[in-house]
């Protein structure tokens, strides 16, 4: 009997120990106010793509009207690169229209004539154009464009004699 008392007593001392050097190590972990961080660096190099356009007639007119009179069409020839890294969608849009009374009369159209074919983009009065859609262009991708004025012969009107007009195209492309 005398053992097992020896033994009972011996085990408790060894869990009362067990449960102290425990409660040690538990009590330096929480309230040491050490914290582990770990940090890392990762550097990267970003270049976003772009679509950039040229012109074949840079800051030109593209048509040469001057001296038209009621009859008489000109038309005019230009192509409209994509030089980007990406593909894009290219819009045609017109501003400062100036002489809106020859430019009620005058027909304008405007025909994609990439591959030899023509596909008409726009057709109306010079003065009502405002933009046209001309579509998805490839990185690296050109296409060619006719633009024709004219002067409808049943549109002689003697107060349009020495009458001008003019507006400038925009080429702007998105990707």
């Amino acid at each position: 009997m005398e053992r097992l008392r020896l033994l009972l007593r011996s085990r408790r001392w060894l869990l009362l120990g067990a449960l102290a050097l425990v409660s040690l190590a538990l009590g330096s972990a929480i309230f040491s106010g050490a914290t582990f961080t770990s940090k890392s660096a990762n550097s990267a190099s970003l270049t976003a793509a772009s679509i950039q356009l040229s012109s074949s007639e840079p800051n030109q007119a593209i048509v040469a009207a001057g001296g038209m009179r009621p009859g008489d069409s000109r038309q005019g020839e230009i192509a409209i690169a994509n030089q980007g890294t990406v593909p894009g969608t290219v819009t045609l849009k017109a501003s400062g229209l100036a002489g809106t009374a020859l430019a009620a009369v005058i027909d304008l159209e405007l025909e994609d004539t990439t591959g030899g074919g023509a596909v008409q983009k726009w057709s109306g009065k010079l003065g009502s154009f405002a933009s046209v859609g001309l579509g998805s262009f490839a990185a690296g991708a050109s296409r060619s464009y006719r633009v024709t004025l004219s002067w409808p012969a049943a549109a002689a009107d003697p107060a349009l004699q020495g009458a001008s007009t003019s507006l400038t195209f925009h080429w702007s492309g998105s990707s």
